[in-house]
């Protein structure tokens, strides 16, 4: 039988979203359903790639790192995975996604400042096979990221 998420998945998710830090047994409480089948759907949820983690999310901006930016790069033909490895070597870039469209890799980077952001960059641009890069200065996040919409609407999708 093929793995599938139920109405009680999706239960057990947003209480692990919402409340992160209740545990199973708070968790079989509140659906009232016994620990062991909130055990068994967390389990469940880690084995099919849903949960991907137990680590707590830690924000650059608490450590010091307000500012963020988006920096697009463009790049010599057949060198991604060569860029890719440079790119990890610099601590500001949180996030690299190679996309397709006009660039080849768009970076999430975080910084102390506008001379922070511009070292990083220039660390960036000093790697071979990058051709120019385009930095777009997040001013403030509108919505964080989340996944609660998603599973309401799977969720209502099964009722």
């Amino acid at each position: 039988m093929a793995d599938r998420l139920d109405l009680t998945d999706f239960a057990v998710l947003r209480l692990a979203l919402e409340q992160p830090r209740a545990g199973v047994r708070e968790y079989a409480r509140v659906l009232g359903v016994a620990r062991a089948t909130v055990q068994a759907r967390l389990d469940k949820l880690h084995r099919m790639g849903v949960i991907t983690g137990d680590a707590p999310t830690v924000s650059p901006s608490g450590l010091g790192y307000t500012g963020r930016a988006y920096v697009r790069l463009n790049l010599s033909q057949g060198v991604l995975d060569q860029v890719t490895e440079q790119l990890a070597q610099i601590p500001e870039v949180i996030e690299a996604d190679s996309i397709a469209g006009d660039s080849d890799i768009l970076c999430q980077v975080v910084s102390r400042g506008p001379e922070s952001l511009e070292d990083a960059i220039q660390r960036i641009l000093a790697i071979p096979g990058v051709v120019r890069s385009r930095t777009e200065t997040v001013l403030r996040r509108r919505i964080q990221r989340r996944v609660v919409p998603l599973i309401n609407r799977l969720e209502a999708e099964l009722r």
